[in-house]
């Protein structure tokens, strides 16, 4: 399993994912896409793109297992702390960030004489800044779950071995299953059942209700954006919410799965740009117009030729 995702999988959607983000960001920081939710959708394509780059490293740890055992063991014990926390902090933000927007899209849909003085461009950066350094300042202790052991193995020299362990903060059940609880809940929980919730209301206003078509594929849009990340992050958060515990210390049984549902959260890191040209006429048009200027500009110019 671990060389099918690791090798195959993993590779494929991170190197499509990657430069489609990248994309994303350029297009939402056009001046025509400016408006509070296209400053919720930087934000969160700006939090895919960390995680992406973060299962990348775990693309190289797999390749390096298989050319070396020794350096991809360095390597992993080096760098999983980090991208434990990474992964533990962007999701968070990424769920909350979802959270975020589809309130804000049930303002537009169901409190549209509110909707232009609640949700302004100014409220949408505060917002996006307080939910990223909410979901790493919560996930901090999450670097502090390993620790690095050497280990001395004598056969006719003395090697030393260096190994990821739980730490003693975590090895403290009273601390491990009160922030687990905590965590898990506000990470995925919290944010699933609310997402629901006002999916249903949204869903519920469109169907009573005849809005103009833009408006309507604009909802729809996001509507697809947060089916999309619940559907990925259920099977993460049932996972979680049972075993809590880590990649590390999991039988190869749940590694297994857990690779599994760490890869549907890597394809919903990825499938975002489709959702927006598919979807999002604005996002389209925008990115038309960047694809054309580019291609305008790197005609020679033919004028001055002697």
């Amino acid at each position: 399993m671990k060389l099918v995702t690791g090798l195959i999988l993993y590779p494929i959607v991170c190197f499509i994912a990657l430069p489609a983000n990248i994309i994303s960001i350029f297009v939402f920081t056009r001046k025509k896409m400016r408006s509070s939710t296209s400053i919720f959708l930087l934000s969160l394509t700006i939090i895919d793109t960390i995680r992406i780059c973060n299962d990348i490293m775990y693309f190289i740890d797999v390749l390096l297992n298989e050319i070396s055992f020794d350096m991809a063991e360095q390597t992993f014990v080096f760098f999983y702390p980090y991208a434990h926390y990474i992964f533990n902090s962007s999701m968070t933000c990424t769920a909350w960030l979802i959270v975020v927007i589809a309130i804000e899209r049930y303002i537009f849909v169901c409190h549209s004489s509110k909707a232009k003085t609640i949700c302004s461009i100014p409220r949408a950066i505060i917002l996006s800044t307080a939910i990223a350094l909410t979901s790493f300042g919560t996930s901090i202790p999450y670097i502090c779950r390993y620790q690095q052991n050497n280990i001395e193995i004598t056969n006719k020299s003395y090697v030393t071995n260096q190994t990821l362990v739980i730490s003693s903060l975590w090895k403290n059940k009273t601390f491990s299953t009160a922030f687990n609880s905590f965590h898990y809940a506000f990470r995925s929980l919290i944010p699933i059942i609310l997402l629901v919730v006002f999916s249903l209301l949204i869903v519920k206003r469109l169907r009573q209700c005849q809005f103009r078509k833009g408006k309507r594929r604009t909802a729809l849009s996001l509507l697809m954006v947060i089916l999309s990340f619940v559907i990925c992050a259920t099977p993460d958060t049932v996972l979680s919410a049972v075993l809590q515990t880590g990649y590390l210390e999991a039988s190869y049984l749940i590694r297994g799965i857990r690779e599994i549902a760490d890869f549907l959260l890597l394809l919903n890191a990825g499938f975002n740009f489709i959702i927006y040209s598919a979807f999002n006429a604005l996002f389209r048009k925008t990115l038309k117009e960047m694809a054309g200027r580019r291609s305008t500009s790197s005609k020679p110019l033919l004028g001055n030729t002697p």
